[in-house]
């Protein structure tokens, strides 16, 4: 095929596909979470982050569908427990999850305010995400006859006892304005897990016996977050 030829088939490859790539927007987001056991029990929630970007595409005037690529934190306060009765006994217990995140969200707004410098939108979608790393931090309480009282801060791996996948829903309402120049959201959006992290034989575990006693078989997370994305290129 000569040269000219293959110039002229790029050039058409390129038309068709420059309308739908112009509007591609992609940006960065950032933001803290809130996490905690599910249920209808009374449970402080453990503070985290996520990180990551993302990119949406104009469906329509009121539509975008939006992917996001994320690193995630999640995580949960555990009951105390003891490690051997009586001499080693473990206090202010948590689990962090360290996650690797894929929402795929559908961002509905207004045309009429299209315009204007602030924006209300709504997302609405479903997320999958996969544990990289779990980590259990704790204080290690010891108590040996003849010894004071001994107090000191670990940690251990957790990873292989908790379900390393997790998916459920997201929805969420934003706020999006203008800010030196880049389009800016801020958002709170509300994470809800549709399988447990932890079940079965965890139930029989000494480090989640009294968790699992206290919240049931099966374990859920929910996640509360607080985000800000900015835009910053248009493809």
């Amino acid at each position: 095929m000569k040269p000219k030829s293959y110039l002229l088939i790029t050039f058409l490859v390129v038309s068709t596909y420059l309308p739908v790539w112009s509007q591609i927007q992609a940006g960065a987001k950032a933001g803290y979470n809130f996490s905690s056991i599910r249920g209808v029990k009374e449970y402080d929630v453990v503070p985290s982050y996520n990180i990551g970007g993302f990119a949406k595409y104009k469906v329509t005037d009121f539509l975008q569908a939006r992917a996001e690529l994320l690193y995630f934190q999640q995580a949960a306060n555990l009951e105390d427990y003891f490690v051997l009765p009586g001499e080693l006994f473990r206090s202010k217990a948590r689990v962090t999850f360290h996650n690797i995140q894929v929402p795929i969200l559908a961002e509905f707004g207004l045309p009429s305010l299209a315009e204007e410098p602030l924006q209300p939108k709504i997302l609405i979608g479903g997320f999958f995400s996969y544990t990289l790393y779990a980590r259990e931090h704790f204080n290690n309480n010891v108590t040996v006859t003849g010894y004071e009282k001994l107090t000191y801060e670990g940690k251990s791996n957790v990873t292989s006892i908790f379900n390393r996948t997790q998916y459920g829903l997201q929805a969420a309402v934003v706020a999006e304005l203008q800010a030196f120049g880049f389009p800016v959201t801020m958002e709170f959006r509300y994470q809800y897990n549709l399988n447990p992290f932890s079940e079965g034989d965890n139930a029989n575990r000494f480090n989640l016996s009294g968790t699992h006693e206290r919240w049931g078989e099966k374990m859920y997370l929910s996640t509360l977050s607080f985000n800000i994305g900015v835009k910053l290129i248009d493809l």
